[in-house]
């Protein structure tokens, strides 16, 4: 089969990996488990040998026969054809379901957001990805990689990275590394009543990365809650030098004044 680049296809061809990647998610006979993108089927092989209520989501037509071929034998596999980003999550997604995945890069940031939305329902999310994006997660404030998916994800999720994959380990190559991050909802999330307003405001302070919080925000805020805001911080400073706590701060300031 030749991989198509349209769905950035990198296939897994160490199974030695697959089963280490299945075993961080610390699977169950009656776990529910996602696989996104099961590609030829060696991550899923991985998972059956431990769980086998398993829902399997493929966009490639082109693979879904031999998917369904290969593992006849398991009753409580199945496949969904599409794309994961359009189908009806609420459909499909039970309480309680981990999410095991090698993500297409074109999808990752998309991915975690949509995870993160859902994030009641699910037990743990084992996912490659590429290494760049895996830094972001895990990054801290005041270095090069902390920004939005930093802030947005670890609202939601404590990260933890776990190793890297080589590109040998693939075909194609890819030209980049890749990492295995694994993401388990947080017992205790702040609380926040107006999300949207939070990740506006996150989005603001990192909108452009070399200005000041002053000038990030004011498209967002009246002049009344800037005032308020600088009684509270030092607005001359960037918005990656700010920590979560600080964030959640500039969000009762701000959602008081709506």
């Amino acid at each position: 089969m030749i991989p198509k680049k349209k769905w950035g296809q990198n296939f897994l061809i160490d199974s030695n990996i697959t089963r280490k990647i299945a075993r961080q998610a610390d699977l169950h006979p009656d776990d529910c488990v996602w696989e996104i993108g099961p590609g030829k089927g060696i991550l899923t092989e991985a998972i059956l040998q431990s769980c086998e209520n398993l829902t399997s989501f493929e966009i490639d037509p082109d693979l879904l026969d031999d998917l369904e071929s290969k593992f006849a034998d398991y009753p409580n596999f199945r496949i969904v054809p599409g794309d994961i980003l359009r189908i009806d999550w609420e459909e499909h997604l039970q309480p309680g379901t981990k999410v095991i995945a090698n993500l297409p890069y074109q999808i990752t940031s998309p991915f975690l957001f949509r995870l993160a939305d859902y994030r009641d329902k699910i037990l743990c999310a084992v996912l490659m990805i590429q290494k760049e994006v895996a830094d972001r997660i895990v990054a801290k404030p005041s270095t090069k990689d902390y920004g939005i998916l930093t802030v947005k994800l670890n609202l939601a999720f404590n990260t933890e990275r776990l190793f890297n994959v080589e590109p040998h380990l693939f075909y194609p190559q890819p030209k980049v590394r890749s990492t295995v991050i694994r993401l388990i909802p947080r017992i205790d999330p702040p609380e926040i009543e107006d999300m949207k307003l939070m990740y506006r405001i996150i989005e603001a302070a990192f909108h452009n990365r070399r200005k000041t919080l002053r000038n990030n925000l004011k498209q967002l805020v009246t002049s009344d809650t800037m005032a308020k805001l600088e009684e509270a911080f030092d607005l001359t400073r960037r918005g990656e030098t700010l920590a979560e706590d600080d964030f959640l701060h500039m969000y009762r300031i701000i959602a008081a004044d709506r």
